[in-house]
């Protein structure tokens, strides 16, 4: 049951990390074309999308060493693990993948809280979200693949 719960909220709560990133990206990217000031609605989207990003890092931590049955009990079961694509992925690849996602977006925010002047705040975080985004995106297991998963899981 937990477990169920568990899945679909980490399902869910990648909408909102897109979500919330686009919407980062979008302003930060305007305050760096215009020259603009750095606000507090910048900093709250920043602050929300790498929360965001840890709630679902939590989750997915959560899942991979306690709850889900695909998780590696033992090196013995990662090694027969690695030749399977779809247990590998979720093994290893998404994991790592994701929590250097998360490392990326830690490090621009705090680069970007540390910048200079506005303009540079901006082009710090439109460039960390950026990268943070695409590290995501390559790492979710979207349903053309062949281990893929739904787009939206239904409790």
């Amino acid at each position: 049951m937990i477990y169920s719960f568990v899945l679909v909220a980490h399902s869910w709560l990648r909408w909102v990390v897109l979500l919330l990133g686009l919407l980062a990206l979008a302003r930060s990217v305007r305050g760096w074309a215009q020259r603009g000031p750095w606000t507090a609605a910048d900093r709250k989207v920043g602050a929300a999308f790498v929360g965001s990003l840890d709630a679902q890092l939590l989750l997915g931590l959560l899942l991979y060493t306690a709850l889900s049955p695909l998780r590696p009990t033992s090196m013995a079961a990662l090694k027969a693990a690695m030749p399977i694509p779809a247990l590998r992925f979720f093994a290893v690849e998404h994991i790592f993948t994701m929590i250097v996602a998360v490392a990326v977006a830690h490090v621009a925010w705090a680069r970007a809280k540390r910048a200079p002047d506005p303009t540079a705040q901006h082009r710090r975080l439109a460039l960390g979200v950026v990268f943070t985004l695409l590290i995501v995106l390559a790492a979710i297991p979207w349903p053309f693949m062949a281990y893929g998963r739904p787009l939206l899981r239904l409790p």
